[in-house]
């Protein structure tokens, strides 16, 4: 391990003071976008997200923020989930499913917050439950007689 950190320290220094322009190599990055911009992916376009649980996130950004039909799927390669996006948040009717295929829940955002009357359903499609959303996202209580 001592001999390893003298190794460390050259690759760090190379790293800090081998790059950029004269200016930058006497003040540190402005941001962390500056050092991570070469491997981030276009900040428009089509994307394919890889998830860190397996599965994948497939959709459109524009300005860095995700717009349209973005589809999830499991790692086993079925439909996750899909769902619509205005301005990088979630505008208008999403669906999420099992890993098994069988729908999960069913609903609809405005403006990022749930909305309306959301069904959820077990992994052999019976239904579970309902949930109604007012318009800022919270729960609404139904009256049980």
């Amino acid at each position: 391990m001592a001999t390893l950190k003298p190794l460390l320290s050259l690759a760090v220094a190379t790293l800090l003071f081998g790059c950029g322009n004269a200016e930058s190599k006497t003040t540190a990055p402005r941001s962390t976008a500056d050092t991570t911009a070469k491997v981030a992916p276009p900040a428009n376009g089509p994307q394919v997200i890889h998830l860190s649980r397996g599965g994948r996130m497939e959709g459109n950004m524009r300005n860095g923020e995700r717009v349209g039909s973005w589809i999830s799927y499991h790692p086993n390669g079925v439909i996750w989930s899909r769902s619509i996006y205005r301005n990088g948040v979630e505008h208008g009717p999403t669906e999420v499913f099992h890993d098994n295929g069988r729908t999960y829940y069913t609903g609809f955002y405005d403006q990022g917050k749930p909305s309306g009357e959301w069904i959820f359903f077990d992994a052999n499609g019976l239904e579970v439950k309902r949930v109604q959303y007012d318009s800022t996202g919270a729960v609404i209580e139904l009256d049980r007689e």
